[in-house]
């Protein structure tokens, strides 16, 4: 009776390290994931926020990609509003004309839309994702703090919280999560 006991107590941890020796993984988050979401939250950062600007300098472009949190009534992107804050100013960012477009100092603009649905609008659908560029008067500055704020008509705006690179490149500088 001895040895049968060490023999299932041997089966049973032989078990236990093959189980766990396995190439097999828990998945990780799926591209574009929705992150924690605000009680009251329409819209949702996809993906990385980037910015482009002088190599070894300042970046003066920053570019997002939002979508509709599931289940919530399309937005119309034309009654939103940007707000841009870093550790010494805070602004309104005016929207491009037609809202699509790359802006100049002080603007807003759709870039691109991701799975757009139906003729070309500015309304933000079910599985659509709206790529925004924001062009701030003042350039951002390495390892500087900044706030993005998109306010839809109703509901928690989203937030978007970043720090920029310690070393800028001329594009795709990744704005790191605060």
């Amino acid at each position: 009776m001895k040895w049968q006991f060490f023999l299932l107590t041997g089966i049973l941890i032989a078990a236990v390290f093959v189980a766990a020796c396995t190439e097999e993984g828990t998945p990780g988050p799926e591209p574009g994931a929705i992150r924690v979401l605000q009680p009251g939250q329409i819209l949702y950062s996809i993906g990385d926020v980037t910015g482009d600007g002088v190599a070894g300098g300042t970046i003066i472009s920053i570019t997002f990609t939002v979508g509709l949190v599931p289940g919530e009534k399309p937005v119309n992107m034309e009654n939103i509003s940007i707000v841009y804050a870093d550790a010494i100013r805070t602004e309104t960012l005016i929207p491009v004309k037609i809202y699509r477009g790359d802006p100049t100092v002080g603007e807003w603009g759709i870039v691109n839309v991701i799975n757009e649905i139906g003729s070309s609008n500015n309304r933000l659908e079910d599985k659509e994702q709206f790529v925004i560029r924001i062009n701030p008067k003042a350039p951002l500055v390495p390892r500087q703090f900044i706030s993005i704020v998109v306010k839809p008509p109703s509901g928690t705006p989203l937030t978007i919280r970043r720090t920029s690179p310690p070393s800028i490149i001329k594009e795709n500088n990744i704005l790191a999560e605060i």
